[in-house]
């Protein structure tokens, strides 16, 4: 099949995958040989089921998304016919459900991926309203992006009216009643993702939908016993999929739980609300950073512990370090910079401030 385009031609090489409007081709365009994804969707269907403000409203707002976790969306156009989507083509696939159930880094390396790509819609305001391991795509360098915004929704005012959307099993209760939704949507579905890793199956199920959905409304949430898995992520799992979405987490509180700020240290990836977090300690607490003899930090009322995270076996202080284990505090340490002045942007190389966050869900 070719399809013409406003400025090239693509020759079809095979389908995808389909949909509720239309198909999935892996296609080259026929100059560059480049290869994409089209997504062509049948205005035939889209009529019958009176759903062109949806399609419109998909493309709208995968055009204005532009990060390293989301499908790039490349082109458009329509003919009498179809609307074609030119979207980027990721040969590896989707995220499938593991045949064996990962471990702890494993999860942490799927899901910090995903977690990059929701923050950057919610930062923009989008509810995504449809994740799902059909909708993580993998790239040939194992970079995780978000595709199918068929049910994403640009949010002017909270609460945002319900619709039914998404798959069943990845749903919310606030979706499944029918009550209004907010962004924490989303964090439900991130829970039921992280389940799925770590367990091999979905916290909620049912021998049909009715079921399936009394059991998301009402059955208690039961998460098996894993002695190899971290009590933090256990944790996280837990406030993800509370029932009630005014205590379940925001993506910002995600990112400052203990689990999630532990492994960003351990993989060396910047946690924006973090530093943010830090930044906002300081400036409330006055607290000052001084240097005696280019080699001495200290600051006042705060316990710190050494930025190179060494291990001590006696433990007057018994406290929990950012790091989740329990180290030696110290008033101060010797930093690694000979810097007279360090800025406040360097801080966190430096110091680890201890801190016991309360939980805000």
């Amino acid at each position: 099949m070719l399809i013409i385009g406003p400025c090239q031609s693509y020759q079809s090489i095979k389908l995808l995958g389909s949909g509720s409007f239309g198909h999935v081709f892996l296609v080259k365009e026929l100059n560059t040989k480049q290869e994409y994804a089209c997504k062509i969707i049948s205005k035939v269907h889209i009529e019958k089921y009176d759903a062109s403000s949806m399609i419109y409203n998909e493309i709208k707002i995968h055009t204005s998304c532009n990060h390293k976790n989301i499908v790039r969306l490349y082109s458009y156009w329509e003919d009498n016919k179809n609307i074609y989507i030119l979207l980027e083509y990721l040969s590896k696939g989707h995220l499938i459900d593991p045949k064996t159930p990962f471990n702890d880094d494993d999860v942490f390396q799927v899901f910090h991926q995903i977690l990059e790509g929701v923050n950057y819609l919610h930062q923009n305001n989008i509810i995504h309203r449809d994740l799902k391991f059909e909708n993580i795509l993998i790239h040939e360098d194992g970079t995780l992006k978000l595709c199918d915004f068929g049910w994403a929704i640009k949010v002017d005012q909270l609460p945002v009216p319900n619709v039914m959307c998404g798959t069943t099993e990845y749903m919310p209760p606030e979706v499944v009643s029918k009550s209004c939704l907010d962004f924490k949507l989303d964090s439900w579905s991130l829970g039921v993702i992280l389940f799925v890793l770590l367990y091999g199956k979905f916290p909620f199920l049912g021998e049909n939908q009715d079921q399936l959905i009394r059991n998301i409304l009402f059955d208690q949430l039961i998460i098996p016993r894993r002695n190899d898995i971290n009590e933090d992520l256990t944790n996280l799992i837990q406030a993800l999929l509370i029932k009630n979405s005014q205590l379940r987490p925001s993506i910002e509180q995600v990112y400052l739980c203990k689990w999630m700020k532990f492994n960003m240290k351990l993989h060396n990836i910047f946690n924006h609300y973090e530093n943010e977090q830090l930044k906002q300690k300081v400036k409330q607490k006055n607290i000052s950073l001084k240097v005696v003899n280019n080699s001495l930090f200290s600051t006042p009322n705060k316990k710190m512990v050494s930025s190179h995270y060494v291990e001590s076996k006696n433990d007057e202080d018994n406290n929990p370090t950012a790091f989740g284990k329990t180290h030696n505090s110290c008033r101060t340490i010797k930093s690694v910079s000979t810097n007279p002045s360090p800025q406040i942007p360097q801080m966190e190389k430096f110091f680890n401030f201890i801190e016991n966050m309360k939980k805000q869900w």
